[in-house]
């Protein structure tokens, strides 16, 4: 049996446009090298996997990327950050759950746990991967490593969908499949031309 396994903001999850929180924080770089930044920040990885408080976590982070901003500017920012589900997100996970193995990767913090739970979607997946929790990040190999055991799959018969393309080269370094798609209408269009998904 095939693994297809999801991100959960970007993909599954409508998030408000990230120039708006990464632009606040980091400034008026590309998007591309903020989001680079964000996932090789020191004070992001440790609150992404659990070693850092929020608190703690806002004030460093808004040291780091020498913002403006005060940490509680910021974490209302981030927080506000999530909307909901896609429309179709339940649907497309009900059909991939029928046929295969099913899974949520993210790089998710304490802060946005209680939201995304409520969301109707962990419960339509056979596991929840999220970084907070597992003490592993996307896009280290310990991640996509950690799902694979857990899932009882290898590699090759697994497929990743996200949203970043930072993620999906981390993915294709541990040989996964990994495609960059920006929420539910494209992930179904590429699940349905890698026979994934009856469209």
């Amino acid at each position: 049996m095939r693994a297809v396994l999801l991100d959960l903001g970007g993909v599954l999850v409508e998030l408000a446009p990230s120039t708006d929180f990464l632009e606040r924080l980091g400034g008026a770089q590309p998007a591309e090298a903020l989001w680079r930044r964000w996932l090789a920040s020191p004070s992001v990885r440790a609150h992404e996997t659990g070693r850092m408080a929020t608190s703690d976590w806002a004030a460093a982070v808004v040291r780091e990327f020498d913002s403006s901003l005060s940490p509680a500017d910021f974490l209302q920012s981030f927080h506000d950050w999530i909307v909901g589900p896609f429309d179709g997100a339940h649907a497309l996970l009900d059909q991939l759950r029928a046929r295969h193995r099913t899974a949520i990767l993210t790089n998710l913090s304490a802060v946005h746990w209680e939201a995304a739970s409520g969301f109707g979607l962990f419960e339509r997946v056979d596991s929840v991967f999220a970084s907070f929790r597992e003490g592993v990040i996307k896009p280290d190999r310990e991640f996509f490593a950690l799902a694979l055991e857990r899932l009882n799959v290898d590699s090759a018969n697994a497929v990743f969908l996200d949203d970043n393309l930072t993620n999906v080269e981390g993915a294709r370094a541990c040989g996964i499949e990994a495609h960059v798609v920006r929420g539910v209408a494209e992930a179904r269009v590429t699940l349905a031309r890698l026979g994934l998904l009856d469209d």
